[in-house]
């Protein structure tokens, strides 16, 4: 468990970095791709709950359910707001909403990297060592 919040501070950092570069080079879609990371950091701590107490289909059921809507009504957004725009900034648009909602799967590949997996790894090694 511990480790999917690792990925939940790495996919973090990353959607900090995401927002910041985009304010300063690209303000007007600041809003998408904040927007898609919040959504997608919401629900990956949404699923992290729905499976820590033991895996219950209806729980599981009902926030794949719930992830799903929240990505359709973001994606609606994203389309009624620039509905009248140039097809170069919808989809550009997009682009920014779908690097901000792939912020968490961004922190899993950050954290799959052997730089961060073989500390984590070492130091969970002295941990065990020290206990016994």
């Amino acid at each position: 468990m511990k480790e999917l919040h690792v990925i939940s501070i790495i996919g973090l950092i990353y959607s900090i970095i995401l927002g910041l570069v985009t304010f300063i080079f690209f303000k007007e879609y600041l809003i998408f791709s904040v927007l898609g990371s919040a959504v997608s950091l919401f629900n990956h701590s949404q699923m992290i709950h729905a499976t820590k107490f033991g895996l219950k289909t209806e729980r599981v059921v009902l926030a794949i359910i719930q992830r799903y809507v929240m990505y359709l009504i973001i994606i609606v957004f994203v389309y009624f707001d620039t509905k009248g725009q140039a097809m170069s900034n919808v989809t550009t648009s997009y682009v920014f909403l779908l690097l901000g909602i792939f912020s968490t799967k961004i922190g899993i590949y950050i954290y799959h990297t052997p730089l961060i997996k073989k500390k984590l790894e070492e130091k969970a090694v002295e941990e065990n060592e020290t206990s016994v």
